[in-house]
């Protein structure tokens, strides 16, 4: 049985075959991170192979997620990792519809290297 502060990391690190792109209530672990601005779950998770553009049930993508919650760390990352920018939802919403100055900067600078 683990202990309280350990189950989070335990259940991350000892499945053997962990699907890192398997939906939970029509969202994947990706976009729950970077919605909260998890960015070492975020890091991991992409380390591990997560679909950085895939859309979920609200059809935004990951980078949508952290940048209209205003998590900068989180939408450097995403973007330093390939995530595009210019996903667009049906309905137009996009990661340049966040209220953050910051993460706006960020959206519009050249390509991070």
């Amino acid at each position: 049985m683990c202990r309280r502060e350990t189950a989070p990391q335990t259940s991350c690190t000892s499945r053997p075959k962990e699907d890192v792109n398997e939906r939970l209530d029509g969202r994947y672990p990706l976009h729950y991170a970077a919605d909260f601005g998890h960015l070492k779950v975020v890091e991991y998770l992409l380390e591990k192979g997560a679909d950085i553009n895939a859309k979920d049930k609200h059809e935004l993508t990951s980078l949508m997620c952290a940048s209209l919650e205003g998590h900068c760390d989180c939408v450097k990352i995403l973007l330093e990792k390939g995530a595009d920018k210019n996903i667009k939802t049906e309905s137009g919403t996009s990661a340049f519809d966040s209220e953050y100055p910051a993460v706006l900067e960020l959206l519009t600078s050249p390509k991070p290297k």
